[in-house]
């Protein structure tokens, strides 16, 4: 019986079909991506010939905040936690440990400005590269390359480390061993960033953290077990952490750690965005099918049918429909998995050799996800169509109900009241905790359109009634009667496409509205003449000698790193920007907006400037900002904690960084323990000379309005996320908007042919679904726009203070033209079809 009833009804079943079909794909890519964050990885390759793999903690371990009762997961550094070198000889002396070498990591450039990473010779036993010709190194002027640089024994090189040259000669050429047991299983060694290789005390000589080494790689004895030999290491070393199989490579290059966590992170964040419009959807499709069977379900009533029936008759047409769409949706999740995947490469949070994890259960667990919506959407749906009196079933058969009922409209009214909240919460809290609220009252705001949909209707058609009566056109008449006679299809119409909108909108005016300010506060906080970078950062030995160029009034070497920093608001650990400074430069080079305190006091030791953003929530006591003097606990960038006293509160955060400490404090804690970048003042006279004496010492000398604003690089990573989630979001929004268009106008059949029998023509019948579907878009850009001004309006208060977000208008009116043009030709055609079936 179910089965025949699917029959019968194909045409609304279908459309519900693919839009659990469509949410399965979207929910099992999205699976994907969150597993792989704990079972996928990067293949070892300069690391491939050791079994274990030791270094230091690089994360902050899991916690619980004082007074919470759920653990938070582990917070990854940002810089590579180092080994005390003393730890090579008791990694050694384990049982079961053959040979134990240590490894540092050096990044230098070529006089090409090719990025290569040094290494001591020894590691090189960790790959394991061989001599293909030539000889080990030995001097301190001796290299080791491989094939890829085109030099041979006996040829010079010159590589730079921070900017500083120093002239090598190739001493030999390696390659990857045919040993190597990873090789024998199909892994071929093959950096990313070429490695040459140095004689190991030269290697030590360059590395800057002199005491530490990188990692320690480990090559067991023949028979020992390497994930037993790593347990004992963890045991018997204090203070290390192991890696065997897939994690060994997210050590190789410190770029690669955190890759996992950053893609559960965003995979999550992404999948409950999706999850929420998801449902909207299909309940939206659900709804319009379900009320195409008013008939049905009214004779079924009248004649003695119990609404626990009614509701049994749906959920088992959904149940065979939905399951056999959200199995189906699962294969080509995988597949969009694979797109995403390299949509986040092409946005630098994951390597390009991350490898995802695939499995049944991303699949299995979004089929169920798929499958308990779409009940739960028929449970809704079918509500009234069960509840109501046989009479009143049978009255309403032939005219949708007119009215909302009570729980609906106090549910939309409340959910928008607290969207409007949420988007004034940037009023009051300042900083990430005010953006986010914000940007999340726009998925309040558009559930409730989706609820207070044809009250919404009802109203745009009062203001546009009188303009549909102009002329009397029997085409207008009509859509104009129609529509008022079915809110409830045009408002299941109109949520997805509104829905677009606000997406869309908020998605990509939050970053611009936030880059705006940011790159604002960096114009006007610079002072300096010049900005001057290096291809891979500047050593403060070369900053030195900028300083003693003619006609340099000024140098102040900047490192950019983030640190750790628990905020009580939110209760958790969070990652704020951080930038080392000179603080005797400050005068003439940078204007941070300093609103309390003085950044001349940087310059004692264990002391830091919040900005106001920052300080708004990382008070001691919610509510009351961190202020001068008082302390702040912290994790540097390689997780070594301190508590700094606060000795300033600036202005600037956006355009600078939430913290600001000595550079020479903040320097040992990165992983290169190089500048980043030099803010350079000059005399007036010597202006032109001393940038021409500048690129003679092989530095890039550019104007100051170059610089970027901090964390610009994750800003940007952060905004092509953005827009590759809205194009997936937006696409599977717009392929249900099809679907769902073309159900509502397909289950028309019955009026057109009504229409024709009073003598309407098929050219007034295709007239009135135009302007119905005008109606529909123009209504849905309407609601869409001020379901995501409030949100904007909030985020650009929270961000500079005024109400004005930075939309960009073409964008916008793109956004609004492709949404519209979609209700017009997901309704014009079947329309046509319909006809022309009809009558033809």
């Amino acid at each position: 019986m179910t089965l025949s009833s699917i029959r019968y009804h194909r045409r609304g079943l279908t459309s519900v079909f693919l839009a659990i079909l469509l949410a399965s794909t979207l929910l099992t890519a999205l699976g994907v991506l969150l597993e792989s964050g704990r079972n996928g990885g990067i293949a070892p390759v300069r690391y491939a010939g050791a079994d274990v793999i030791v270094g230091a903690s690089q994360e902050l371990p899991a916690y619980r905040t004082p007074g919470s009762s759920s653990t938070k997961p582990p917070v990854p550094f940002s810089e590579r936690a180092g080994l005390p070198d003393a730890t090579v000889a008791t990694v050694a002396a384990i049982p079961g440990v053959d040979r134990a070498i240590a490894d540092v990591t050096i990044p230098l450039t070529t006089s090409a400005q090719r990025e290569v990473d040094a290494h001591g010779w020894s590691s090189a036993a960790l790959a394991p590269y061989e001599l293909t010709s030539g000889r080990a190194p030995r001097g301190a002027d001796e290299v080791v390359l491989d094939d890829s640089f085109g030099l041979k024994p006996g040829s010079g090189i010159q590589l730079a480390y921070g900017g500083v040259a120093q002239n090598y000669r190739v001493s030999g050429n390696y390659a990857v061993s045919g040993t190597s047991h990873d090789a024998a299983q199909g892994e071929k060694p093959g950096d990313a960033t070429p490695a040459v290789f140095f004689s190991d005390a030269h290697a030590e000589q360059l590395w800057p953290h002199h005491g530490t080494v990188a990692t320690i790689g480990v090559i067991a004895k023949p028979g020992t077990d390497a994930g037993s030999l790593a347990s004992t290491i963890a045991e018997k070393v204090p203070g290390v952490t192991t890696y065997t199989g897939m994690a060994r490579g997210e050590l190789e290059s410190f770029d690669s750690f955190g890759a996992r966590a950053r893609i559960t992170e965003l995979s999550g964040s992404f999948m409950g965005v999706s999850l929420m419009i998801a449902l909207v959807v299909v309940a939206s499709t659900l709804s319009l099918s379900t009320a195409g069977r008013r008939r049905e379900f009214a004779m079924l009533r009248a004649i003695g049918t119990h609404g626990l029936q009614i509701h049994a008759i749906v959920a088992r047409e959904v149940l065979v429909v939905a399951g056999a769409a959200a199995l189906l949706g699962t294969v080509p999740g995988f597949l969009l998995a694979g797109f995403l995947k390299d949509q986040f490469v092409q946005a630098h949070v994951i390597p390009a050799d991350f490898a995802l994890s695939y499995s049944p259960i991303p699949a299995l667990t979004a089929a169920a996800i798929s499958l308990a919506t779409a009940l739960g959407a028929a449970a809704i749906a079918a509500r009234r169509s069960a509840k109501i009196a046989p009479v009143d079933a049978l009255r309403e058969s032939a005219t949708e109900e007119r009215g909302l009922g009570k729980g609906r409209a106090v549910t939309g009214v409340l959910l928008l009241a607290l969207g409007l909240a949420a988007s004034a919460l940037p009023l009051v809290f300042s900083g990430l905790l005010g953006l986010t609220a914000a940007a999340a009252a726009s998925l309040l705001n558009i559930v409730a359109v989706a609820l207070l949909g044809p009250w919404i209707v009802g109203l745009a058609l009062r203001i546009v009634g009188p303009f549909l009566r102009i002329g009397r056109s029997g085409a207008a008449m009509l859509a104009r009667a129609s529509a008022r006679a079915n809110t409830r299809r045009l408002a299941s119409a109109i949520v997805p496409l509104a829905l677009a909108i606000t997406f869309a909108s908020v998605q990509l005016f939050l970053p611009t509205t936030i880059s705006a300010e940011a790159s604002q506060q960096t114009v006007k906080g610079v002072s300096s003449d010049y900005l001057v970078t290096s291809a891979a950062g500047i050593s403060p030995e070369l900053a030195g000698k900028v300083a003693t160029v003619p006609g340099v009034t000024a140098v102040n070497p900047v490192v950019r790193s983030t640190a750790l920093v628990d905020t009580p608001l939110v209760e958790e650990v969070s990652s704020y920007s951080l930038q080392g400074i000179d603080p005797a430069a400050l005068e003439y080079t940078l204007d941070l907006g300093v609103k309390s305190g003085s950044l001349t006091r940087l310059s004692e030791p264990n002391t830091v400037a919040v900005s106001s953003d920052t300080a708004a929530v990382t008070g001691a006591v919610v509510g009351q900002p961190l202020a001068v003097g008082q302390p702040l606990k912290l994790h540097l960038g390689d997780g070594t904690a301190m508590t700094a006293t606060v000795v300033a509160v600036y202005s600037r955060g956006l355009g600078f960084g939430d913290l600001t400490m000595a550079a020479s404090t903040v320097r040992p804690h990165t992983t290169t323990a190089l500048d980043d970048y030099l803010l350079v003042s000059t005399t007036s006279a010597a202006h032109t000379s001393a940038a021409s004496a500048l690129r003679s010492l092989g530095l890039v000398v550019q104007p100051r309005d170059a610089i970027t604003a901090a964390g610009g690089d994750a800003r940007d990573s952060q905004s092509w996320i953005n827009i590759v989630a809205l194009a997936v979001i937006f696409g599977y929004i717009a392929l249900s908007v099809i679907n769902t268009l073309v159900m509502a106008t397909a289950e028309r059949r019955r009026e057109f042919t009504l229409l024709r029998l009073i003598g309407a023509s098929n050219r007034q019948v295709q007239r009135m679904t135009f302007i119905e579907s005008v109606l529909i878009g123009g209504i849905a850009a309407v609601a869409g726009t001020l379901a995501a001004i409030p949100p904007l309006f909030g985020i650009a208060v929270g961000v500079s203070g005024q109400p004005i977000p930075t939309i960009q208008p073409v964008v916008y009116l793109v956004i609004i033209a492709a949404t519209v043009l979609l209700g017009l030709v997901s309704i014009a055609i079947p329309t046509r079809s319909a006809l022309a079936a009809r009558y033809n």
